[in-house]
């Protein structure tokens, strides 16, 4: 059995983040604003109060960069100006030779940007199951089946990624059908990085999952051994990552197939 140690969109060279105040959606597991993240651990003023542009961050980019925009909050929530994302999505027109990750809970408002949204953007979204049912203990956000019909929506030319990450328990064949009618260019997939106690699935059945996108796209994440699925505790133990840049354990399938 083979591991290696790799990290959550490690292909990002660089974040940026425009837009100050809160992000609404108030999910529990939240890396940056939940009760464990970033924001209430170093008392970072910036992501309090409402959404404002900050002036000081509209910086010069490098050609061939990949830069995560916004990754501390939520870009596209409802509460964000219109203006304020316009503002930024010009800014990003200026640096077409750079590549920039859009990520959202509601992709709905990518359609009030249609055509507007600079074809260096790769537009993403989150969407840790395809079930709605006790959502609303998790999350503030657009329900997940809300959020896969409007990704479906999107122009076959958008350039689209899935984030299933916190993954949280599915319906394999749903699942799989809804993110093949989207059509990403690629998808990741990563565990509850502090121990939230999610409703997380088995990982034999997340094994079943990548397999299948992997017959028409792209995943990150891609190898788990059945050693793994032995115990929740050796799971959480040995295959959290640490956030979207922290590490993730691959292992080679070749052991589950031959246990």
């Amino acid at each position: 059995m083979s591991i290696t140690i790799t990290k959550m969109f490690d292909s990002v060279t660089l974040t940026w983040n425009p837009l100050g105040g809160r992000c609404p959606f108030n999910c529990i597991y939240c890396w940056s604003m939940g009760e464990k993240g970033l924001v209430k651990r170093y008392k970072m003023k910036k992501y309090h109060g409402s959404p404002r542009l900050i002036e000081k961050e509209f910086k010069i980019f490098q050609e061939e960069e990949f830069v995560f925009v916004q990754d501390m909050s939520d870009l596209f929530a409802e509460i964000v100006p219109k203006e304020y994302i316009e503002r930024i999505l010009e800014h990003i027109k200026k640096f077409p030779k750079t590549t920039f990750l859009l990520l959202t809970k509601n992709p709905e408002r990518y359609w009030e940007f249609e055509g507007r949204i600079p074809n260096n953007c790769i537009c993403g979204v989150t969407v840790e199951t395809n079930r709605d049912e006790g959502y609303r203990k998790i999350s503030n956000a657009p329900l997940p089946t809300d959020r896969l019909a409007a990704m479906r929506l999107l122009k076959d030319d958008v350039r689209k990624m899935i984030s299933i990450e916190p993954i949280m328990d599915f319906d394999l064949d749903y699942f799989v059908n809804e993110i093949r009618a989207i059509g990403p260019s690629f998808v990741y997939i990563g565990y509850d990085n502090y121990n939230y106690g999610l409703p997380e699935p088995l990982l034999p059945k997340t094994v079943e999952l990548i397999e299948q996108l992997e017959e028409f796209t792209k995943v990150r994440t891609q190898n788990y051994s059945k050693a793994t699925c032995r115990s929740n505790m050796y799971l959480k133990t040995l295959l959290r990552g640490r956030g979207i840049y922290g590490r993730q354990y691959i292992v080679d399938t070749d052991s589950v197939r031959n246990q």
